[in-house]
Protein backbone atom coordinates (compact mmCIF):
# COMPACT_ATOMS: atom_id res chain seq x y z
CA UNK A 1 0.00 0.00 0.00
CA UNK A 2 1.39 3.54 -0.97
CA UNK A 3 0.49 5.64 1.74
CA UNK A 4 0.45 9.69 1.64
CA UNK A 5 2.39 12.57 3.22
CA UNK A 6 1.48 14.42 6.36
CA UNK A 7 3.09 18.26 5.86
CA UNK A 8 2.75 20.66 8.60
CA UNK A 9 3.01 24.33 7.76
CA UNK A 10 3.81 25.95 11.27
CA UNK A 11 4.54 29.50 12.53
CA UNK A 12 5.52 31.37 15.98
CA UNK A 13 2.15 33.03 16.65
CA UNK A 14 -1.29 32.97 14.35
CA UNK A 15 -1.35 36.00 11.08
CA UNK A 16 1.84 34.80 9.51
CA UNK A 17 0.66 33.45 6.41
CA UNK A 18 -0.05 30.05 6.60
CA UNK A 19 -3.45 29.52 5.76
CA UNK A 20 -2.72 31.67 2.78
CA UNK A 21 0.85 29.47 1.94
CA UNK A 22 -1.77 26.23 2.19
CA UNK A 23 -4.28 27.16 -0.18
CA UNK A 24 -1.46 28.01 -2.89
CA UNK A 25 0.31 24.61 -2.34
CA UNK A 26 -3.15 22.80 -1.96
CA UNK A 27 -4.08 24.28 -5.81
CA UNK A 28 -0.62 23.27 -6.94
CA UNK A 29 -0.81 19.94 -6.08
CA UNK A 30 -4.14 19.44 -7.32
CA UNK A 31 -2.79 20.90 -10.45
CA UNK A 32 0.10 18.40 -10.63
CA UNK A 33 -2.24 15.34 -10.22
CA UNK A 34 -2.36 14.39 -6.38
CA UNK A 35 -5.02 13.86 -4.23
CA UNK A 36 -5.18 16.74 -1.08
CA UNK A 37 -6.84 17.08 1.66
CA UNK A 38 -6.13 20.09 4.25
CA UNK A 39 -6.88 20.69 8.00
CA UNK A 40 -6.60 23.50 10.83
CA UNK A 41 -5.84 22.65 14.20
CA UNK A 42 -7.38 23.62 16.52
CA UNK A 43 -10.65 22.06 15.09
CA UNK A 44 -13.46 24.95 15.48
CA UNK A 45 -16.81 23.60 15.43
CA UNK A 46 -16.14 19.85 15.96
CA UNK A 47 -16.41 17.90 19.39
CA UNK A 48 -12.85 16.72 19.78
CA UNK A 49 -11.59 20.89 19.62
CA UNK A 50 -14.39 21.97 22.02
CA UNK A 51 -12.10 21.79 24.56
CA UNK A 52 -9.47 24.14 23.13
CA UNK A 53 -12.33 26.32 21.90
CA UNK A 54 -13.36 26.93 25.99
CA UNK A 55 -9.74 27.12 27.58
CA UNK A 56 -9.55 29.85 24.98
CA UNK A 57 -12.28 31.99 25.79
CA UNK A 58 -10.84 31.93 29.28
CA UNK A 59 -13.33 29.41 30.17
CA UNK A 60 -11.39 27.36 32.33
CA UNK A 61 -8.91 30.48 33.82
CA UNK A 62 -6.16 32.12 32.98
CA UNK A 63 -3.31 30.19 31.52
CA UNK A 64 -0.76 30.84 34.43
CA UNK A 65 -3.58 29.30 36.42
CA UNK A 66 -3.66 26.28 34.65
CA UNK A 67 -1.49 23.12 34.72
CA UNK A 68 0.79 22.19 31.81
CA UNK A 69 -0.70 18.39 31.28
CA UNK A 70 -4.10 19.66 31.26
CA UNK A 71 -3.73 22.18 28.44
CA UNK A 72 -1.67 20.05 26.34
CA UNK A 73 -4.14 17.25 26.38
CA UNK A 74 -6.88 19.37 25.25
CA UNK A 75 -4.75 19.93 22.14
CA UNK A 76 -3.76 16.78 21.94
CA UNK A 77 -7.35 15.10 22.36
CA UNK A 78 -8.21 17.02 19.27
CA UNK A 79 -5.38 15.89 17.41
CA UNK A 80 -5.42 12.17 17.76
CA UNK A 81 -9.23 11.61 17.20
CA UNK A 82 -8.86 14.11 14.26
CA UNK A 83 -6.14 11.53 13.17
CA UNK A 84 -8.71 8.86 14.04
CA UNK A 85 -11.55 9.76 12.45
CA UNK A 86 -10.62 11.81 9.39
CA UNK A 87 -6.91 12.08 8.75
CA UNK A 88 -5.98 8.62 8.89
CA UNK A 89 -8.17 7.28 6.18
CA UNK A 90 -6.93 9.65 4.01
CA UNK A 91 -3.34 9.20 4.36
CA UNK A 92 -3.73 5.44 3.52
CA UNK A 93 -5.87 6.62 0.78
CA UNK A 94 -2.65 8.50 -0.92
CA UNK A 95 -3.33 12.23 0.17
CA UNK A 96 -0.82 14.70 0.51
CA UNK A 97 -2.60 16.09 4.26
CA UNK A 98 -1.42 19.70 4.62
CA UNK A 99 -2.22 20.87 8.35
CA UNK A 100 -1.99 24.26 9.63
CA UNK A 101 -0.60 23.69 13.35
CA UNK A 102 -0.53 20.08 14.51
CA UNK A 103 1.51 18.47 17.59
CA UNK A 104 4.58 21.08 16.48
CA UNK A 105 2.53 24.10 18.04
CA UNK A 106 2.45 22.43 21.81
CA UNK A 107 6.12 21.57 21.08
CA UNK A 108 6.33 25.76 21.01
CA UNK A 109 3.52 27.02 22.87
CA UNK A 110 3.91 24.20 25.75
CA UNK A 111 7.50 24.77 26.44
CA UNK A 112 7.36 28.61 26.06
CA UNK A 113 8.36 29.66 29.80
CA UNK A 114 11.67 27.59 29.36
CA UNK A 115 14.43 29.49 27.47
CA UNK A 116 16.38 26.51 26.24
CA UNK A 117 18.42 23.73 27.49
CA UNK A 118 18.16 20.55 28.20
CA UNK A 119 14.82 21.02 30.05
CA UNK A 120 13.21 22.21 27.22
CA UNK A 121 14.55 19.80 24.82
CA UNK A 122 13.66 16.91 27.51
CA UNK A 123 10.06 18.83 27.40
CA UNK A 124 9.71 18.68 23.80
CA UNK A 125 11.23 15.39 23.51
CA UNK A 126 8.06 13.76 26.50
CA UNK A 127 5.45 15.58 24.41
CA UNK A 128 6.68 14.34 21.35
CA UNK A 129 6.89 10.82 22.35
CA UNK A 130 3.44 10.87 23.95
CA UNK A 131 1.80 11.70 20.93
CA UNK A 132 3.25 10.04 17.98
CA UNK A 133 4.59 6.90 19.81
CA UNK A 134 1.84 6.46 23.32
CA UNK A 135 -1.50 7.71 22.19
CA UNK A 136 -0.30 6.80 17.60
CA UNK A 137 -1.03 10.06 16.39
CA UNK A 138 0.86 10.45 13.14
CA UNK A 139 4.62 12.04 13.48
CA UNK A 140 4.38 14.80 10.07
CA UNK A 141 7.05 13.70 6.94
CA UNK A 142 7.69 17.50 7.11
CA UNK A 143 7.37 20.71 9.08
CA UNK A 144 7.98 23.92 7.38
CA UNK A 145 8.29 26.75 9.49
CA UNK A 146 7.42 30.13 8.34
CA UNK A 147 10.32 32.18 9.83
CA UNK A 148 8.94 36.06 10.27
CA UNK A 149 10.64 38.76 12.83
CA UNK A 150 8.86 39.26 15.51
CA UNK A 151 8.31 43.19 14.74
CA UNK A 152 6.41 41.78 11.63
CA UNK A 153 4.88 39.28 13.19
CA UNK A 154 3.16 41.42 15.59
CA UNK A 155 2.12 43.85 12.30
CA UNK A 156 0.84 40.93 10.74
CA UNK A 157 -1.47 39.36 13.64
CA UNK A 158 -2.74 43.20 14.26
CA UNK A 159 -4.14 43.07 11.03
CA UNK A 160 -5.49 39.87 11.16
CA UNK A 161 -7.07 40.45 14.47
CA UNK A 162 -8.32 43.99 13.29
CA UNK A 163 -12.13 43.89 14.15
CA UNK A 164 -11.81 40.19 15.79
CA UNK A 165 -11.69 39.69 19.59
CA UNK A 166 -8.51 38.04 20.26
CA UNK A 167 -8.44 34.79 22.40
CA UNK A 168 -5.99 34.58 26.29
CA UNK A 169 -3.27 33.78 24.30
CA UNK A 170 -3.08 36.85 21.83
CA UNK A 171 -4.05 39.19 24.70
CA UNK A 172 -0.83 38.28 26.30
CA UNK A 173 1.81 40.08 24.58
CA UNK A 174 4.62 39.12 27.40
CA UNK A 175 3.98 35.04 26.54
CA UNK A 176 3.70 35.85 22.67
CA UNK A 177 7.00 36.59 22.88
CA UNK A 178 8.33 34.04 24.23
CA UNK A 179 6.60 31.90 22.11
CA UNK A 180 8.06 33.67 19.21
CA UNK A 181 11.61 32.64 20.85
CA UNK A 182 10.57 28.85 21.76
CA UNK A 183 9.60 28.75 17.99
CA UNK A 184 12.85 29.51 16.74
CA UNK A 185 14.40 27.20 19.65
CA UNK A 186 12.25 24.39 18.51
CA UNK A 187 12.53 24.82 14.73
CA UNK A 188 16.77 24.64 15.20
CA UNK A 189 16.44 21.83 17.44
CA UNK A 190 14.14 19.42 15.44
CA UNK A 191 15.58 20.36 12.17
CA UNK A 192 12.43 21.85 10.44
CA UNK A 193 12.56 22.76 7.21
CA UNK A 194 12.46 27.36 7.34
CA UNK A 195 11.39 29.72 5.13
CA UNK A 196 12.80 33.24 5.53
CA UNK A 197 9.65 35.16 4.83
CA UNK A 198 11.39 38.59 5.10
CA UNK A 199 13.99 40.55 3.85
CA UNK A 200 15.66 43.22 4.67
CA UNK A 201 12.96 43.76 7.57
CA UNK A 202 10.09 43.47 4.68
CA UNK A 203 8.17 40.44 3.76
CA UNK A 204 8.83 38.98 0.82
CA UNK A 205 6.13 38.34 -2.04
CA UNK A 206 3.27 35.25 -1.43
CA UNK A 207 4.75 33.85 -4.44
CA UNK A 208 8.34 34.09 -3.26
CA UNK A 209 7.54 32.23 -0.21
CA UNK A 210 5.60 29.66 -1.68
CA UNK A 211 7.96 28.76 -4.30
CA UNK A 212 10.69 27.95 -1.38
CA UNK A 213 7.86 26.07 0.42
CA UNK A 214 7.40 24.07 -2.69
CA UNK A 215 11.11 23.27 -2.92
CA UNK A 216 11.23 22.11 0.56
CA UNK A 217 8.93 19.26 0.05
CA UNK A 218 9.27 18.08 -3.72
CA UNK A 219 11.61 15.10 -2.62
CA UNK A 220 8.45 14.21 -0.66
CA UNK A 221 6.52 14.18 -4.31
CA UNK A 222 8.58 12.12 -5.58
CA UNK A 223 6.29 9.08 -6.34
CA UNK A 224 3.74 7.89 -8.27
CA UNK A 225 0.55 10.30 -8.66
CA UNK A 226 -2.81 8.50 -7.79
Amino acid sequence: MKYGKLIVIEGACDGVGKSTQIELLRKRLLKEGYKVLCHHFPTYDLHQGRGVEEFLKGTYGDIKDLSFYFINNLYAYDRMITWQTILKKAYSEGYIILLDRYTTSSLIYQTASLKGGKEKEALIEEMATFEYDKLGTKKPDRVIFLNVPYSLNVKMRRKRNENKAEDIIEQNEKYLHEVYDSALYTAKYLNWSSVMCAKDDKLRTVEEIHEDIYENIKDLLDWKKV
